[in-house]
């Protein structure tokens, strides 16, 4: 089993059937209306839920605003459900 560099994201959002999957992602930022979260690679098993902005930066910068979710990571995979 080939170890995995970096972080991977699933994104799924609740009113579609769509699944988006970005890898090689280096660093997450959580901006909720009560605290601030930076996500890296071997970061510790976390769960919540957001109303406020996720950036996910990778090889390319992918700004979701105004999103309200649940979101989990485990395994170096973060996974975003947005309502």
């Amino acid at each position: 089993m080939e170890k995995q560099r970096e972080l991977k994201v699933i994104i799924l959002e609740n009113d579609s059937a769509r699944m988006k999957v970005i890898e090689n992602v280096k660093i997450i930022r959580i901006n909720d209306r009560g605290y601030k979260l930076l996500i890296m690679k071997d970061y510790w098993p976390v769960v919540g839920e957001i109303d406020g902005s996720i950036i996910i930066d990778g090889d390319e910068e992918y700004p979701i605003e105004n999103i309200k979710g649940f979101y989990s990571l485990s395994h170096n995979i973060f996974h975003l459900i947005i309502r």
